[in-house]
C-alpha cells in the first residue's frame, strides 16, 4: 500500500526514535554510557533524515527531536570522559542550525525554529569550549553566531 500524501513521517520512523531516546536515557542514567551513545548516535541519524528529506512539511516539529538527542549523545559522551567527541558533537548541531537559519531553500517556519534554538545551542557549544579552554573559538563561535542572527533576522522576521 502506497504511503498517504497525508502522512508525515515513514510509519514507526517516530516510535522508533522515541524508543531510542527513552532506551538511551535509562541506559545513561544506569551508567552505562557506551550503549546510551550509541542509541542516542542512532535517533540523531533517524531525526537527521528525517530533516534531509525533501517537501518535509512537518520538518519545523523534527528539528527539536535532534537538537534533543544531540545534546543527550553530548552529555553521554561527556560522561565517557570524551570531551573533545562532546563537542564536536555540539559544534555539528550549532553548524547545522545555523546553516538552516540562512537557507533560503528551506521552509521559512523550520528556519524560523531553528533561529529561535541558536542561543540554547550557541550556550551549549560555548560552555563546552570554556571547560575545554578553548577560548579563542568560544568568542569565535559568538561572533560567527551572532551575525548569522542578524542576517537570518533580517531575512525572515522583516
Amino acid at each position: 500500500m502506497p504511503p498517504s500524501q497525508n502522512a508525515p513521517f515513514p510509519a514507526g520512523t517516530l516510535q522508533s526514535f522515541r524508543q531510542l531516546m527513552v532506551d538511551g536515557t535509562q541506559h545513561h542514567n544506569n551508567r552505562r554510557f557506551e550503549l546510551a551513545c550509541n542509541l542516542f548516535t542512532r535517533a540523531r541519524l533517524i531525526a537527521g533524515q528525517l530533516l534531509d528529506q525533501d517537501g518535509c512539511c512537518h520538518c519545523h516539529r523534527i528539528l527539536p527531536l535532534q537538537i534533543s538527542a544531540s545534546h543527550n549523545l553530548a552529555a553521554s559522551y561527556s560522561a565517557r570522559g570524551k570531551l573533545d567527541t562532546a563537542g564536536r558533537v555540539l559544534e555539528q548541531l550549532h553548524h547545522s542550525l545555523m546553516h538552516l537559519c540562512l537557507c533560503d531553500a528551506k521552509p521559512r517556519r523550520l528556519r524560523i525554529v531553528a533561529l529561535g534554538e541558536l542561543d540554547d545551542s550557541l550556550f551549549a557549544l560555548t560552555s563546552s569550549l570554556g571547560a575545554r579552554g578553548r577560548f579563542d573559538e568560544l568568542y569565535e563561535a559568538i561572533s560567527e553566531t551572532e551575525l548569522v542572527a542578524e542576517q537570518a533576522a533580517r531575512q525572515l522576521l522583516h
